[in-house]
């Protein structure tokens, strides 16, 4: 269907977020507010779910083409050492690389370090956060569940993909303010490649349908992960009982900004305020289609994760540990994400889903002593301390995807027809 307001042929999946929004977008964007009405920032959502990220989608290009067999370790090189280190480098990989080692002037050291601490101080809270928020928010969205779906993760791996994303997420909140060679900026830059490496690959598969779905990992799917690792842990997290003060969530905010911008997110999709991003947010989710069996799959997959890494344990121990895991996750989910998405989504009704609302009082009473700095500070340290250590055991024997270049099998089934 084309827009009226752009003339821009838009897939089918958009829909219209204030007359016809799925109801699960409804109380997912409680929190904040109307969806933004600002003219330009909604052509340049409908503009961009066709859009791509060219500079990664020529630097790919390249690497797979031309530079066949040394594309990957000249990029890595170009990395960790720097462009000037790489002798006549290609006009993809200067021209790629141009846009990474700019700093933008709106970037604000003080405010991302910040958002490092509050997401840190959340303690466990995290995990809920992050797991029974943002993930499952996004398996709502059937467009962004297939493409999850189509590149395999339901292949008996849904723990390990975690773990990397976990990895993804520690590295950047270790950075503090993403420096040019810190271990957060490296990871965010081959999760862009890697996304690119997908893109290219389901753009010349038959089971796409660009016309119902628009570009894969595409400019307005790319701008929502960013917010769902920033708007989408703050809304959660309220949920539970955990509130942040405006300059809280205004560090949160300029931290996923800056990691969007690297990640290959165009700037009039970056907004530059907490009530921007909120605006921003309620568009982008109130505009997703609703779930299908591959959302629905994802769920179920998330839910069971826990069986994957308590496997090992003897006897009945895991399958015991394993069920609680998943019916606290699944409790949790119901909590925040509101009746009508867990039953979209078949997440399981018990009597868990009744816990986070017991243990408000003693959220609330720690997240009275987590506003007070040097505590902030102290509780971020120590769980990066705990945090890094699970990454560092999950990746004794093994490296995510992102930091080898393998990209995604795309072995997955999808269910969408």
């Amino acid at each position: 269907m084309k827009s009226a307001e752009t003339d821009v042929q838009v897939p089918t999946r958009w829909r219209d977020p204030d007359h016809d929004p799925a109801p699960w977008t409804l109380h997912l964007t409680r929190h904040f507010g109307a969806p933004s009405a600002d003219p330009l920032r909604r052509a340049a959502v409908r503009r961009g779910l066709t859009q791509g990220d060219p500079l990664a989608d020529d630097l790919v290009a390249w690497m797979t083409g031309p530079a066949k067999g040394q594309g990957w370790r000249l990029f890595d090189q170009a990395l960790t050492r720097g462009i000037e280190t790489v002798a006549a480098p290609d006009p993809a990989l200067s021209a790629f690389f141009a846009q990474i080692d700019r700093r933008p002037d709106w970037v604000r050291n003080d405010l991302m370090k910040l958002g490092c601490q509050v997401a840190l101080s959340t303690g466990p809270l995290l995990r809920y956060a992050l797991g029974s928020g943002t993930l499952m928010v996004g398996y709502c969205s059937s467009a962004i569940a297939r493409v999850l779906v189509m590149t395999g993760a339901l292949n008996g791996r849904t723990y390990k993909r975690l773990e990397e994303t976990g990895k993804f997420a520690v590295d950047i909140f270790a950075s503090g303010t993403v420096g040019r060679y810190s271990a957060g900026f490296a990871s965010a830059v081959r999760v862009r490649v890697m996304h690119a490496m997908v893109r290219r690959s389901l753009v010349h598969d038959p089971r796409w349908k660009p016309e119902d779905w628009g570009t894969p990992i595409n400019q307005a799917d790319m701008a929502a992960t960013a917010l769902a690792f920033s708007l989408g842990m703050i809304g959660p997290l309220i949920d539970i009982g955990l509130t942040m003060t405006l300059w809280e969530k205004e560090g949160v905010v300029q931290l996923w900004r800056y990691v969007g911008y690297i990640m290959g997110v165009d700037e009039a999709l970056l907004p530059d305020s907490y009530d921007q991003a909120a605006a921003l947010f309620s568009l982008l989710v109130r505009s997703q289609p609703d779930a299908d069996d591959d959302s629905r799959s994802l769920s179920e997959a998330l839910l069971g994760a826990g069986r994957e890494a308590l496997q090992g344990l003897p006897g009945r121990l895991g399958t015991v540990l394993a069920d609680l895991d998943a019916a606290s996750y699944a409790g949790f989910s119901r909590h925040i994400i509101g009746k009508t998405a867990a039953d979209t989504l078949g997440i399981p009704d018990s009597g868990w889903q009744w816990v986070p609302r017991a243990v408000r009082p003693v959220i609330a009473a720690y997240n009275g002593l987590r506003r007070i700095g040097p505590v902030r500070e102290g509780a971020a340290r120590l769980r990066l301390r705990q945090l890094e250590g699970q990454i560092q055991r999950a990746f004794a024997k093994r490296k995510p995807p992102f930091e080898t270049g393998e990209g995604s099998p795309l072995k997955g089934q999808s269910k969408a027809r």
